[in-house]
């Protein structure tokens, strides 16, 4: 398994409020995540790089999972650290105002757990299929899922980066959580919403299998599309060292 990381401001922000973190416990077994500090939020980067590294500081310090196990203590650990950031931003900020997304993939022997809140992705690859696996917890996607617009039409709808769900912005929160077996794809991508509102799936599905340098390149080609936000991918190859 590699892991191809990389995050920037991008051109139209003065702060990156992404924080991506590659990391794993006691006993080897990973995880990759991005949480995305909301735009507009009083300390959007405080509060993604608060979560962050309350998952990665937890999961650090502990030993071998079974995958059924570890899937349990990272649902929980995500609601106790939504729950841990709300009290934060109650505590300590004016507004009570502070969220961020999170898309987190956790690699558990033959599993791959993938949870996430808010519009941050996740995807998975084989040689002729991009899957998105995540939903994303945006307005415009409500609209898409009733059938009140179109996939397309949401692309340039003016309420497209309301988003519906974050950790942070209320004390109680389920993660959404799927299930994969990782023998059947070669790649998982994680993305913030900096890369998937100008670039396509086939475009990254292409750059991955194009690319030595693929979480650089997919990070160049957001921005040459003129990305407004921060621009974060992860990169895992499930088949790397195989």
């Amino acid at each position: 398994m590699k892991f191809y990381e990389k995050s920037i401001c991008g051109s139209y922000r003065n702060l990156n409020e992404d924080t991506t973190y590659v990391f794993q416990n006691k006993t080897g077994q990973k995880i990759a995540l991005i949480a995305d500090g909301m735009g507009g939020h009083e300390h959007g980067e405080v509060a993604s790089k608060f979560v962050a590294s309350k998952i990665k500081e937890a999961f650090e310090e502990t030993n071998y999972f079974k995958p059924d196990d570890g899937k349990d203590f990272l649902r929980d650990l995500i609601i106790q650290t939504n729950r841990e950031l709300y009290d934060y931003s109650n505590e300590n900020t004016e507004s009570k105002n502070m969220g961020t997304t999170l898309v987190l993939a956790a690699f558990l022997d033959e599993m791959i757990y993938v949870f996430n809140v808010g519009d941050s992705r996740a995807y998975a690859l084989k040689k002729l299929e991009i899957r998105q696996i995540t939903n994303d917890h945006t307005f415009v996607n409500m609209l898409v899922s009733s059938g009140e617009i179109t996939k397309e039409e949401a692309k340039s709808h003016p309420q497209k980066n309301i988003v519906t769900k974050a950790l942070g912005t209320t004390r109680l929160i389920q993660p959404d959580l799927f299930r994969l077996k990782n023998h059947l794809y070669d790649y998982i991508v994680l993305t913030s919403d900096g890369v998937t509102d100008v670039v396509d799936d086939e475009t990254i599905h292409k750059i991955v299998y194009e690319n030595e340098s693929k979480a650089d390149e997919i990070v160049a080609k957001a921005e040459k599309n003129d990305s407004k936000d921060n621009i974060s991918v992860i990169v895992v190859d499930l088949k790397a060292g195989e």
